[in-house]
């Protein structure tokens, strides 16, 4: 049956996006398993790249499949689509079956123990099972005892991977350490010794003895003692020289340490040609404007008819870059020398690519000069002249200069910062990098940790919560309590406020009525004596009156019986006694008793009947004051009236004692009631205290429980930062640069966003300097001042030399053919010169040759660009030499 191989297949994949147009999913195919995969899957490789994968078949088979999936590899590049790789297809019908035996038998992953029997290609052995399968085993020879595991198998092949290898198999000698190129003779040589006065490229192993000066490690069998010296360590290469040979063991010395070998200098002269022709240094000028001393640094053809002529490309020469790279390796060493020295440099480039740079290159290497924009004739042969248009623009030039410096500190303050924060993401980067290392190891070993410890960390939450919860209810049961107390403690403190008022306002009554009792008894005891006086008066039928102490003074000095009234025209003929009357205190408390309306069912504790106040007693008396007579009426008829009202005052005096027997009562029954409150308010103190110390503890409790919960809280976090660390750490890779990387892009920011804000108006110096001229004047004096600058602008600094320190200037310059007047110069006043030279170049005329592109930037970039690291490396040494000579004197 002929099988279809030509069908037209899809390009679907799985979710039905459209890769290619020549594949379908759901196509029919007829095809032979020519391989065999792990678990009986076959393998079949179509001619349009994909492999098509088909389950539960047997080497040989011949199948109609139907195509079910098409799995496609995403491009590296965004210009090419995604390409279909592997296809995945079902059994319909098993057309034919196989007969082979010995494939169908094995498996891929089945282990064999084998003897290799024949040699095979590429270094590989062969082991035939029957007279149509072998087994290849890769890094084996003839007669190696191996055990070998099943990677692949096909119809008439298989391939094995060594697993293990017998001691028998393994090469005798141990040749530890020894370089490639020497194990291979050594290997070849059955007898294999180190012989006297050679040398070897080793490496010390870890597991070397250090004794007294020496490595000392095994070799073959025998002993090599390896002298310590160049600061050579455990796991260092060296290039070493045998001194001296044994029997059994060998001593050597150290020539080199860590020496490159003979292929890694070919890598290195590579790449160094790889980095030329990328910045194209070897295009040359046009080959009819070639000078023909630029023969020998030109690409010459090998082979062929035109043998021995230039290469040509595009009508150009081609310049020889390994005798370019020759040239710049003499020429920066003698830089380097030079700069040693403490000689300066003048660099010139006055071609449009060259300017910029040469600008550059010289200011960054501190002890040089420039010509960037034209070479005027007697620049350096007629330096007097020179020196005065140079006078013109100097105080300018400094101005420039201190404006540039402060310029550049800031610039270099900013990057300075930019690199620390830089530097610190970068440690950042390598903690996160080496946590989630850890992470994956424990992922690796428990694939559901991040599940487990959150739902641990969740239970323990929940726990939390329940007990906060528990703890807040019972505060707020005991603050509804306390509460409570604090209400009962405020009413019995009002109680007690109210009987304290009330007993204040009782004792005040208590001690009224006991003054009015005194005041009574003694008004009481004033009526019996006139009582007594009245009786005996009317007994002995003589008149009583009453008269004032005034009169009553009058009269005893007089020695007259009369009575006399002060204003009045009554006489006094029938007097027998005087009395005196009373002060007006007693007056007072008389009238008053006089005047109470007494009620005894009105006396209470609380309530005093109403009686005259001693103010309105005061008035009466005040009014009565108008003639003495009246008053002497009035007090006489008082004194009668008060002696009937002595029964009233006995009575009321009666009712004072009766009063203030209940008073007495009351204020027991207050002193009581207050004391039972008091002791009530003492036991709400005891309960405030005990539920004060109950809130304190659950308090504690509830801070402790935040403080656990933050806690856990803060684990959770770090559990979430941990998974946003696993998606995060694919990017995460980048960021631990190197110092230099993190340089470069530290460079770029600043170039971005940074310079293109530190720009100053330099035309303001111009302006501040011609303030006082005219218009017309300054505008002239401006143009001629930029002119000057720009061509003398770069050997101001030049003014300072004198013409021997000028001729010992070393010249570095850009394009032979453009600087003739240069170039003549120099040569006149001896001058050493580096000129990077063309095709149309001669190269006769300079000291020390570069052949190279003059007219591209990149190429004049490559070159500069290197000189500068070789003059700056020099200069910093010097200084370092010369340092340690200072101390030294010192």
């Amino acid at each position: 049956m002929q099988t279809n191989y030509k069908q037209r297949f899809t390009n679907e994949n799985s979710n039905g996006r459209k890769l290619s147009s020549k594949i379908k999913i759901g196509d029919f195919l007829s095809l032979k398993i020519n391989a065999l995969g792990p678990k009986k899957i076959g393998l079949v490789e179509l001619n349009n790249g994909l492999t098509l994968l088909v389950p539960n078949t047997n080497l040989g088979d011949i199948v109609k499949v139907k195509l079910e999936k098409v799995f496609s590899i995403p491009s590296k590049t965004q210009k090419t689509k995604n390409q279909p790789k592997y296809a995945l297809g079902s059994v319909v019908q098993v057309l034919k079956k196989t007969n082979i035996s010995t494939a169908t038998e094995l498996e891929i992953g089945k282990i064999l123990n084998l003897t290799i029997k024949r040699k095979g290609p590429k270094n590989s052995g062969l082991v035939p099972i029957s007279d149509n399968f072998t087994i290849i085993v890769p890094n084996t020879k003839v007669g190696d005892a191996v055990k070998i595991e099943i990677t692949k198998i096909k119809p008439t092949y298989a391939f094995g991977k060594i697993v293990s290898q017998s001691k028998a198999a393994k090469n005798s000698l141990n040749t530890f350490g020894i370089s490639n190129t020497a194990k291979s003779k050594i290997q070849n040589e059955k007898t294999f010794k180190l012989t006297k006065n050679k040398t070897y490229n080793i490496l010390i192993p870890s597991n070397a003895k250090s004794l007294a000066n020496f490595f000392v490690f095994k070799l073959n069998g025998d002993l090599l003692f390896v002298k310590k010296s160049l600061g050579i360590q455990f796991g260092d290469s060296a290039k070493i020289l045998i001194v001296r040979t044994r029997e059994k063991f060998a001593i050597a010395k150290i020539l080199k340490l860590n020496p490159i070998s003979n292929f890694k200098k070919d890598l290195i002269v590579k790449n160094e040609i790889k980095k030329m022709i990328e910045s194209g240094i070897h295009y040359g000028e046009r080959a009819i404007r070639c000078n023909a001393n630029m023969r020998s640094f030109i690409w010459l053809r090998k082979k062929g008819r035109n043998k021995n002529r230039p290469f040509l490309k595009r009508g150009r020469h081609v310049i020889n870059l390994l005798k370019t790279r020759l040239c710049l390796k003499k020429a920066f060493i003698q830089l380097a020398k030079y700069a040693y020295l403490g000689q300066t440099f003048l660099f010139v480039g006055t071609k449009k690519p060259a300017a910029s740079l040469i600008a550059r290159t010289a200011v960054l290497s501190q002890t040089a000069f420039f010509v960037n924009s034209r070479w005027l004739g007697g620049m350096l042969t007629n330096w007097k002249t020179i020196l005065k248009s140079i006078s013109q623009i100097r105080p300018i030039l400094k101005e420039k200069q201190k404006v540039i410096h402060n310029l550049l500190e800031k610039r270099q303050k900013i990057k300075e910062r930019l690199f620390n924060k830089v530097n610190m993401l970068r440690k950042k980067s390598r903690k996160l990098m080496i946590k989630g290392k850890k992470l994956i190891q424990q992922l690796q070993q428990n694939p559901n940790y991040f599940i487990e410890k959150s739902q641990q960390l969740m239970k323990l939450k929940r726990l939390f919560l329940i007990q906060s919860k528990n703890l807040m209810e019972n505060y707020s049961n005991i603050f509804i309590k306390q509460e409570k107390i604090l209400n009962f403690t405020k009413i019995l403190k009002e109680k007690e406020n109210q009987l304290m008022q009330q007993k204040i306002y009782l004792k005040n009554i208590m001690q009224n009525d006991k003054n009015t009792f005194v005041s009574f008894k003694k008004l009481f005891l004033i009526g019996q004596e006139l009582m007594k006086l009245k009786q005996q008066t009317n007994q002995s039928g003589n008149i009583l009156w009453a008269v004032s102490y005034e009169k009553f003074n009058q009269i005893l000095n007089e020695n007259s019986v009369s009575l006399l009234h002060s204003g009045s025209n009554v006489e006094a003929n029938k007097t027998n006694s005087i009395l005196p009357s009373p002060s007006t205190e007693i007056l007072y408390k008389i009238l008053s008793t006089m005047k109470i309306k007494f009620d005894p069912l009105e006396m209470s504790y609380n309530k005093i009947s109403n009686t005259i106040s001693e103010a309105d007693a005061r008035k009466q008396m005040n009014k009565s004051k108008s003639t003495n007579t009246t008053k002497n009426l009035i007090i006489s008829k008082l004194l009668d009236k008060f002696t009937l009202y002595l029964p009233f005052t006995k009575n009321y005096m009666n009712l004072l004692i009766q009063r203030l027997q209940n008073c007495n009562f009351i204020y027991e029954k207050f002193n009581q009631d207050l004391q039972q409150i008091r002791e009530k308010l003492n036991e709400f103190l005891k309960l405030t205290s005990n539920i004060q110390k109950v809130t304190n503890n659950i308090q504690s409790q509830f801070l402790q429980q935040i403080f656990l919960f933050n806690k856990l809280n803060q684990k959770l976090r770090l559990l979430s930062s941990e998974q946003r660390l696993l998606k995060f750490l694919p990017k995460l890779r980048f960021l631990p640069t190197t110092k230099n990387k993190m340089y470069e892009r530290v460079e770029l920011l600043m170039k971005k966003f940074v310079d293109p804000r530190m720009n100053y108006p330099m035309d303001q110096i111009y302006d501040q300097k011609l303030k006082l001229t005219s218009k017309k004047m300054a505008a002239t004096r401006k143009q001629k001042w930029q002119r000057l600058e720009k061509y003398f602008g770069g050997v101001t600094q030049m003014s300072k030399m004198s013409k021997a320190q000028i001729s010992n200037n070393v010249a570095i310059i850009v394009g032979q053919q453009e600087e003739m007047n240069a170039v003549r110069e120099c040569k006149k006043l001896g001058i050493k010169m580096f000129t990077i030279i063309d095709t149309n170049c001669n190269p006769k005329l300079s000291d020390h040759v570069i052949p190279a592109n003059d007219d591209s930037r990149t190429s004049i970039q490559y070159i500069l660009g290197q000189m500068l690291t070789y003059i700056r490396f020099a200069q910093k040494l010097r200084r370092k030499v010369a340092l340690k000579k200072s101390l030294v004197f010192l």
